[in-house]
């Protein structure tokens, strides 16, 4: 269930050195606590044959968030390391090519 106190805002990412990528994420919760968390994605996540694009990653960073401090009751993390499972787990279904239908 979703607790209508608490946002998350995707606030920016930056580029490290090794190629890896951090999203920074705000997170408001019932008590009116504002919180800054960092979501690290390593650099394998964006190579190899199930790559993740850049654009598609802070739409699975927000969703990984949001699973692990949306009605969370313990400590909300500072950061969290982006796993393949969290990309498996929010990462949407590709667009199958095909034909247009006749309008």
């Amino acid at each position: 269930m979703k607790d209508p106190k608490s946002t998350i805002r995707y606030l920016r990412f930056q580029a490290l050195k090794d190629g890896s990528r951090r999203f920074d994420f705000s997170f408001s919760g019932p008590d009116a606590s504002l919180k800054l968390i960092t979501v690290e994605a390593p650099y394998e996540l964006f190579s190899g044959p199930n790559q993740i694009a850049l654009q598609e990653c802070a739409g699975i960073c927000y969703e990984t968030v949001k699973c692990r401090v949306i009605g969370c009751s313990g400590t909300v993390p500072d950061s969290i390391s982006l796993t393949c499972a969290d990309v498996a787990q929010h990462r949407r279904p590709a667009k199958i090519a095909g034909r247009r239908p006749n309008l």
